[in-house]
């Protein structure tokens, strides 16, 4: 029977996906889309930023899906907009 070679910790394979860094906002204006998929009955909410309030307006007009106003992310919490 052959000897088994002792593996050191550098020879090792990495396994499985790597951890991944979580999203910093930046200071825009936040929305939330909530999108149905009729494949499998399933809906997520989808989270998109924009700079500018004339940008919301053109969004919400042209989305046929529902269309959640957070406001305007400071850092630290969402000001209230108005769209009028």
């Amino acid at each position: 029977m052959g000897r088994k070679k002792k593996e050191k910790p550098e020879d090792k394979k990495k396994m499985g996906r790597p951890p991944t860094k979580p999203v910093t906002k930046r200071k825009a204006y936040y929305v939330t889309v909530k999108v149905v998929n009729s494949m499998n009955s399933t809906s997520t909410d989808v989270l998109i930023s924009k700079d500018s309030v004339a940008e919301i307006k053109q969004l919400i007009a042209r989305s046929p899906q529902k269309v959640e106003v957070l406001g305007y992310w400071n850092g630290k919490e969402y000001e209230p907009i108005d769209l009028d």
